[in-house]
């Protein structure tokens, strides 16, 4: 998923683990980032960042997931993006069902974005979906509680291109806030150096100069027994 924990898996979930194991897949993952990078913005302020996770996947497509990173906005972005502000960490939980039919896929699911450290009210969450064909991925997702300036709401689109090692990544993201003066679009060019190690250069249109950042990522995946 997403981004990139210990599960505490709920009692429906933990007895459908016990009951169809060899039906079911459990893989964590854990690594470190110079920059937590999301949709073209540092929620990180550019400082580094650990994160790991833990998800749950059956055979009929369904999954659910939980995720977490270390994080640092207190009131803006690195990138000038007025928000609320928190630090601290962040963590997600997620379910969807997800697919393929020949060379199409696709995945549909909820997450809730939850900052436990954070006084003020951030937390919100969103439904999303996706779909691709061989090396073209779009993605769309709807918020109707995240908080910028004195809106609420959001819609993230992005299209992705895909081959062999290497990615291109462009999003637009737009918020309910009354202004168009929080949206804006970013591109990320990425590649793969190998399983575990992958290069990122990202850059968006927030503050209108033309200084993007690069960003180093080591995450390692594993199955949990």
């Amino acid at each position: 998923m997403k981004k990139l924990n210990i599960l505490a898996i709920s009692g429906a979930v933990a007895c459908s683990l016990l009951s169809a194991t060899a039906a079911a897949e459990v893989t964590a993952n854990v690594g470190a980032t110079s920059s937590y990078l999301w949709r073209g913005t540092s929620l990180s302020n550019d400082d580094a960042a650990v994160y790991g996770g833990v998800d749950y996947a059956h055979k009929s497509g369904a999954y659910i997931g939980l995720w977490q990173s270390t994080e640092n906005v207190t009131g803006s972005s690195a990138d000038g993006l007025e928000t609320d502000g928190f630090t601290g960490s962040e963590t997600d939980v997620y379910l969807g069902y997800g697919g393929e039919v020949g060379d199409f896929t696709y995945d549909v699911g909820y997450i809730t974005y939850n900052y436990l450290q954070s006084e003020a009210d951030v937390d919100f969450s969103e439904i999303y979906l996706s779909g691709g064909w061989k090396f073209v991925e779009l993605f769309y997702a709807n918020s109707s509680d995240v908080r910028i300036g004195n809106g609420k709401g959001s819609d993230y689109y992005s299209v992705t291109l895909t081959y062999d090692r290497y990615s291109f990544v462009y999003g637009d993201y737009s918020f309910d806030d009354g202004s168009a003066d929080a949206d804006y679009s970013h591109f990320d060019l990425s590649a793969a150096l190998t399983d575990e190690l992958s290069l990122t250069y990202s850059q968006n249109d927030i503050t209108g100069d033309d200084d993007g950042r690069i960003v180093v990522s080591y995450t390692l995946e594993f199955g949990v027994k």
